[in-house]
């Protein structure tokens, strides 16, 4: 065995007074504090979205053992999973003022229990892990303690180049097929396989996501897996992580929509392919209802198992839009009245009129005058304008309609055909 090379550090009173001199605190009203520098408060997971993820783990699952991060940073996840599961927690971090502070917000955060005397902070390299649980069981001996715990699930959040669409897997931080190999021997392995959660770039391709499935099945051959996309609702894929063994599902993909601190929709299924959309050669008819849908439906595959719930027998819907940040669903009746479903539907409304000209500065007391007519007093832009004026226009159609009562509406754009030529065409709905 290789001399050792890492260094512990136990959460304490100590670590946290020699922090707190020195680093800035991230308060969130109604969450626990935590010590951070600037890159860490830019950069670490929300505390909704790490203590929504740890309450999704089954703790009757997960073998006997700590809970392990080799890239813990600033702790908040290892914290997360922690306090949910009431398991010790093993850290690793390769700067030591990295390392400190993650110890200091474990000592301010965690709570009483027999398994916080586990707990453990190291300073060294993430995926050397016969020198790391050597320095880790050698810190529990010195204080009285001589068990020697493994593995019971390992969370990864490697850090991602600036570039995270044009990178190899290998240019993550730790190199994940090292952890993975590294830390093998010490992880409680049951039916399925160990327990393991990879945090990655959102942004990741399917080239990508396959690179990563292939490291998983070389590493646990026949360990199931769950791919997981989480957004919070704005327009984007927020979160992406990989469930293995233990950690999984049932199911190959899951999609969440995320409220501010809890899950508001969540569905699971098998991926499909992007389905073809439907060309307009004339207005659609009033009367139709049009929704906005989450795009990480379609990110996450599973746009067709959340339409089979969506809407109800007989009813007639086709897809107007796929991509960007508004994909459009266009559908004869209302959808069905269910969080699963709806969480997901960022507007829907029945169409009541059609405008050939996108809203302008100019003209925008006539568009106000115009909707105000058909009973709407609040109207939102969800359609494609010039970004440097688009809230200057929505402020300045807010202002128009204050005094108006009626109800709310949106406004979307699509494509119609005629003639062998392509026309923008401004659809205002009423919302239900």
């Amino acid at each position: 065995m290789e001399e050792n090379t890492h260094q512990a550090i136990i959460p304490s009173k100590n670590i946290v007074n020699k922090i707190k001199k020195n680093k800035s605190t991230k308060i969130v009203k109604g969450e626990p504090h935590f010590y951070m520098d600037g890159d860490m408060k830019r950069l670490s997971t929300p505390w909704s979205i790490a203590s929504t993820r740890a309450k999704m783990i089954d703790g009757e699952k997960l073998p006997p053992g700590v809970i392990l991060d080799p890239a813990a940073g600033s702790g908040v996840q290892l914290l997360a999973y922690s306090k949910e599961l009431r398991r010790p927690s093993l850290g690793i971090e390769l700067e030591r003022d990295i390392a400190e502070l993650c110890a200091a917000n474990m000592e301010i955060n965690s709570e009483e229990g027999v398994h916080r005397l586990l707990d453990r902070i190291l300073i060294g390299d993430g995926t050397d892990a016969e020198n790391a649980m050597t320095s880790y069981w050698s810190s529990l001996r010195e204080n009285g303690n001589n068990a020697q715990p493994p593995i019971a699930m390992l969370h990864l959040d490697p850090a991602r180049p600036r570039d995270a669409q044009n990178h190899s897997i290998e240019e993550m931080e730790p190199d994940i097929r090292l952890v993975l190999k590294n830390w093998s021997k010490f992880l409680q392995k049951g039916p399925e396989g160990p327990a393991i959660i990879l945090d990655l770039s959102p942004r990741l391709d399917s080239v990508q996501r396959a690179a990563i499935d292939g490291i998983l099945e070389t590493s646990f051959p026949g360990s199931p897996r769950t791919w997981e996309w989480l957004s919070q609702g704005g327009g984007r894929v927020d979160r992406l992580s990989v469930w293995l063994g233990a950690m999984s599902s049932n199911q190959h993909r899951r999609c969440i929509r995320m409220g501010r601190k809890n899950i508001i929709a969540m569905i699971e299924g098998l991926d499909d392919e992007i389905p073809s959309i439907i060309s307009f050669n004339k207005p659609p008819d009033f009367g139709a209802w049009i929704s906005i849908v989450d795009p990480t439906l379609f990110h996450s595959g599973l746009h067709n198992v959340w339409l089979k719930d969506a809407v109800t027998p007989g009813t007639g819907c086709n897809w107007i839009r796929t991509e960007g940040r508004r994909p459009l669903l266009i559908h004869t009746d209302p959808l069905r009245d269910d969080q699963n479903v709806q969480g997901f539907v960022v507007a829907s409304g029945k169409i009541i009129q059609h405008r050939l000209t996108p809203p302008e500065i100019h003209t925008i007391d006539l568009v106000a005058d115009s909707v105000s007519g058909k009973g709407i007093g609040k109207i939102t832009l969800r359609c494609s304008l010039n970004p440097d004026i688009h809230p200057t226009l929505q402020r300045r159609l807010d202002k128009a309609l204050k005094e108006k009562k009626g109800e709310r509406a949106f406004m979307i754009d699509m494509e119609i055909f005629r003639g062998g030529r392509r026309q923008d065409l401004f659809v205002v709905c009423k919302e239900k």
